[in-house]
């Protein structure tokens, strides 16, 4: 799979938030569950942009163990500046930001295998990670029978070493 590196300006996501575990994530499917439900209240959402695109964003805390820490999901669509989140929804800011973007094609479920290659990507290059979190960008919404043909891109802010 191929490495771009683009730069993207600042945008404003209104989401579902969900803390969890990565081993809980792989073993009960929790984050393909969580999008799922965000996308059946999408339309509660005002001031959308870039419908179809969604967005599934991580958060990790600083010193991040994925083996025993709790990270941040956020299963959003970009909005337009000044829209309020809907009840049990909130907002997050994308900063300006360059972004090592790779395209994941395959079983959602087992998407982990595309952060394990941009990671492995970004150790080897010139660039280092320049932030806590990254976010997958679908172009489409899968339903449950469509999980296994996902296609979404994989975004890691990075910076110069």
């Amino acid at each position: 799979m191929a490495i771009r590196i683009i730069e993207r300006e600042h945008s404003r996501i209104i989401g579902m938030k969900l803390e969890t575990l990565l081993q809980d994530t792989r073993e009960h499917q929790i984050i393909p569950k969580f999008q799922q439900s965000f996308n059946e209240r999408l339309e509660e959402v005002s001031g959308v942009v870039g419908l179809p695109n969604t967005y599934g964003l991580f958060i990790d805390p600083p010193n991040y163990n994925p083996d025993t820490d709790l990270f941040t999901w956020i299963a959003g669509v970009e909005v337009s500046p000044y829209v309020e989140p809907p009840v049990g929804m909130i907002s997050y800011e994308l900063p300006n930001a360059t972004y090592a973007v790779l395209e994941y094609q395959g079983d959602i479920d087992r998407a982990g295998d595309a952060y394990g290659e941009l990671y492995e990507w970004i150790n080897n290059s010139e660039y280092e990670q320049a932030g806590t979190y990254g976010f997958e960008l679908y172009s489409t919404v899968h339903s449950p029978l469509e999980r296994g043909k996902a296609v979404f891109l994989l975004h890691f802010p990075i910076k110069h070493k």
